[in-house]
């Protein structure tokens, strides 16, 4: 057999590149939910349909779209921003490769000009827009746009082309944004609690989903075109006490991660506590602050003191306290 021409060898190279690239795009969908369900508490329902769709969708070869444009309803606060962010997280490797878009931040006109910069001639046009640029330095990211119902209709013509073509020229550059390596996700509280009435009487994903996009075009939430680019729809369901106190678990072990050091045990009574005074199941920011408040002085004295893994109790007024190694403890300063 005569030995390989040139123009051979440079197709056998193109089909393993094309062989190891097929095996970035496998997902394994078990561990997907693992890790999601994880971080997001209450929305089985949701994670469980998202990340078979996500599955598919992302071992796809071939688009002329993003991986998935998703639309996240339901009541605020209950983790449709937490799960972009575990998204971000798990699909592209790190939740910095999300770029979040709060649309009552977006809700003038200067807000389409901001996402795809300035035009030519213009101050400010060599920057680029705030969508656009980071998208032509890294086209592998989660796009989010909270509470998309806040935003600039100009902003829903952007969103079309995004949405169906997988691009967006930049304003005085020229240059064009790839999203068919992304996953665009909205949120919306619109219409949320007609939405949760629909979700009582449709238990199959798929026909939910279809009996929201009726409602908000019903309502003119939103225009026609944009319901209809929507790959699939998920509705959130308000929390219940329980799920409360797991993120507030949650938010308490991720905060004292931020100051370096991991909880092994904190006392119930501690958590039911801090989530009461951070009301989360209306703002989980606030939660945040609140586990600060409560907790930090604490966390930094542990981490000064060399501990890497602490238990924590309260003391007979209540207050939170260090137990030692050695089952004595040491009281807040």
């Amino acid at each position: 057999m005569d030995p390989l021409q040139i123009t051979d060898r440079d197709r056998l190279f193109e089909m393993l590149a094309q062989r190891r690239q097929g095996k970035s795009r496998i997902i394994n969908e078990a561990e997907m939910r693992r890790t999601l369900k994880q971080r997001v508490r209450g929305q089985d329902h949701v994670i469980d349909d998202l990340c078979r769709f996500i599955r598919l969708q992302w071992g796809k070869e071939r688009r002329g779209n993003p991986i998935a444009s998703l639309l996240l309803v339901g009541p605020p606060a209950t983790g449709k921003t937490e799960l972009a962010k575990a998204l971000a997280e798990y699909l592209f490797d790190d939740e910095k490769n999300m770029l979040r878009f709060d649309c009552s931040e977006f809700s003038g006109a200067e807000g389409k000009t901001r996402l795809i910069g300035t035009p030519t001639g213009y101050v400010g046009a060599s920057q680029g827009g705030q969508l656009t640029r980071p998208m032509l330095s890294n086209p592998k990211r989660l796009v989010l746009f909270d509470e998309i119902e806040k935003a600039y209709a100009g902003i829903f013509d952007l969103l079309l082309s995004l949405m169906g073509e997988g691009r967006l020229t930049e304003q005085g550059s020229n240059k064009t944004a790839d999203f068919t390596q992304s996953l665009i996700v909205l949120t919306s509280n619109a219409q949320h609690e007609e939405i949760g009435k629909l979700s009582d009487q449709f238990d199959d994903p798929f026909e939910l989903g279809n009996a929201v996009r009726g409602l908000l075009k019903d309502a003119q939430t939103f225009r026609p075109e944009i319901v209809s680019r929507f790959d699939q729809i998920y509705v959130f369901r308000p929390l219940e006490g329980v799920v409360n106190a797991e993120i507030a678990a949650l938010k308490i072990a991720n905060t004292a991660k931020d100051y370096g050091v991991e909880i092994e045990h904190i006392q119930p009574e501690l958590v039911y506590e801090i989530m009461e005074l951070g009301d989360v199941a209306k703002d989980t920011r606030e939660l945040a602050r609140v586990v600060d408040s409560k907790l930090g002085d604490l966390l930094l004295k542990a981490r000064e003191e060399g501990r890497e893994r602490v238990r924590i109790s309260v003391d007979a007024l209540g207050k939170p306290m260090l137990e030692d190694a050695c089952s004595e403890v040491q009281h807040e300063t």
